[in-house]
């Protein structure tokens, strides 16, 4: 039997919104989880906000949403168990061609001091009614970015730092809102360029460091300076790495 696959209608790589796959068994029938919208958004004073899950394929989906606090230690994400936001429903099954509501509601009434951070993950779910077969099928995961604002924050400040010998670049957020890094190059001194993405790469956190690999090609090692091109909240922006990072749009 040719493996069956199911791929995700909407993903992205580096952190971001990530369907995660596992293996399991199936008869082949495949179901598509559809989710919408793909970033989460709560005004600081946003009680609840919704989002739309629907079911392209032609089998049921049976998923479970999970909510997690988003921050990054030592340069990497983390998620941690957290009540501040809840799902509703936090389990359900989407008919074939049909959709499902899901309502994200913030437990705590005042605004938000700060801007803050969660991951909403979905996952697919085997169904208990479903036979075992010969073929392969993939449950997905979706990892979603929720913020809550905060009134009156600074826009990010973002200072990069290049590594050549760690293979790293690292992006330290001074600002007060997130930013979200989109097709990235470094460039040395020569001009020799490494294309870290043409996508998405990331997200870094309000007053919070990121780390992304750089593979810099074989032979001579890159010479500083360096600089970073990168396109932050859509726009395309210069970073001098080591410096003020003013940006040049």
């Amino acid at each position: 039997m040719r493996p069956v696959v199911r791929r995700p209608t909407a993903y992205a790589c580096g952190g971001a919104f990530v369907a995660l796959l596992t293996l399991c068994v199936t008869d082949g029938n495949g179901a598509t989880l559809q989710v919408s919208p793909v970033i989460v958004n709560f005004l600081p004073t946003q009680p609840a906000t919704t989002l739309t899950l629907g079911n392209a394929g032609d089998v049921p989906i049976h998923g479970q949403l999970r909510l997690f606090a988003w921050t990054q230690r030592h340069g990497e994400n983390v998620l941690a168990p957290t009540d501040a936001l809840v799902a509703s429903p936090p389990i359900l099954r989407i008919e074939p061609g049909e959709r499902q509501i899901v309502r994200l509601v913030r437990m705590a009434h005042a605004p938000a001091a700060h801007e803050q951070s969660y991951r909403l993950l979905v996952d697919e779910l085997p169904s208990d009614a479903a036979a075992p077969s010969e073929g392969i099928s993939i449950r997905l995961r979706y990892s979603l970015p929720v913020f809550v604002q905060a009134s009156d924050a600074r826009a990010p400040t973002l200072h990069f730092d290049v590594r050549p010998a760690q293979g790293v670049l690292e992006v330290r957020n001074d600002g007060e809102r997130h930013a979200q890094l989109g097709a990235t190059r470094v460039l040395d001194a020569t001009g020799r360029s490494v294309q870290l993405t043409r996508g998405l790469l990331g997200y870094v956190l309000a007053g919070q460091t990121r780390r992304f690999v750089v593979r810099w090609p074989a032979g001579a090692p890159p010479i500083a300076p360096f600089t970073v091109e990168s396109r932050v909240d859509a726009v395309p922006m210069r970073f001098a790495a080591d410096a003020a990072s003013d940006a040049e749009r």
